[in-house]
């Protein structure tokens, strides 16, 4: 067996989901021959950014998480959440100050925490807050992943581990020669906790792009270095009126 990540053969199987399975990675997509123990325990930093995203809506559906542990919302400073006989709890912090909740600090929501415009209703036992998604630089990164997961998939380990997809390998890695990559999400939202993958071939493209749903969010991200797919697809909804939003967000200076 090959690695696709270090390209070194290894002899033992390792298991790795294609999707992180804290996100409700479907079985398929489950595979024992891409990746050593050592390249999957090191990218687990990569899967940990994409987790974080979706940390509230695991709780919402109740996705287990390793072993079956319960999810729970932890990485964020304004919010944190524990599960009781009844079900979830979940606390938040719309400022201005830090409480205690579970007997620990509670920060305030704050832009820099990527929490704002918290609102409670103790009334209607209603609550709700803007989230930040893709200001972690893992985030796109952690897409390629998927996207390199599922061209060993579909295509073959070996294929995935070609030359051909060093630049892929390079950019999941953060290293500074890499290219830079995009991805797309797109603006309808599935209600119920769909995760699925697929590759995306057009005629005439070396390389692939790739359909990931995580938790009824789509995303759509491009192997090609030249990302010529990408501009086809995003070029394509805003003729059509259905813009898309972009990744790696730009922030002006």
């Amino acid at each position: 067996m090959i690695c696709i990540w270090c390209k070194k053969d290894f002899p033992k199987l390792s298991l790795e989901h294609g999707i992180p399975d804290a996100l409700y990675c479907p079985p398929e997509l489950v595979m024992s021959n891409v990746a050593c123990t050592k390249c999957n325990n090191g990218l687990s930093r990569v899967d940990r950014a994409l987790v974080k995203q979706f940390e509230m809506i695991t709780v919402i559906y109740g996705v287990p998480r390793k072993r079956g542990r319960k999810p729970t919302v932890s990485s964020w400073g304004p919010i944190r959440s524990e599960h009781r006989h009844d079900g979830p709890h979940i606390y938040l912090n719309a400022g201005p100050g830090t409480v205690e909740a579970m007997g620990k600090p509670l920060h305030a929501a704050t832009p820099a925490s990527g929490i704002t415009d918290v609102w409670i209703k103790p009334e209607q036992g209603q609550a709700g807050y803007s989230q930040q998604i893709g200001n972690d630089p893992r985030f796109v990164p952690a897409l390629y992943k998927i996207g390199l997961n599922l061209v060993a998939w579909k295509l073959g380990p070996e294929i995935a581990a070609g030359e051909a997809y060093d630049h892929v390998r390079s950019y999941v890695r953060l290293e500074k020669n890499a290219p830079k990559m995009q991805a797309a999400l797109m603006r309808e939202i599935v209600q119920r906790p769909l995760t699925e993958a697929g590759i995306l071939n057009k005629a005439g493209r070396d390389y692939p792009a790739c359909r990931i749903t995580i938790l009824g969010w789509t995303f759509i991200i491009d192997l090609d270095p030249a990302q010529r797919s990408f501009l086809d697809i995003t070029g394509a909804a805003t003729l059509q009126g259905d813009p898309l939003y972009i990744f790696p967000i730009s922030v002006a200076a």
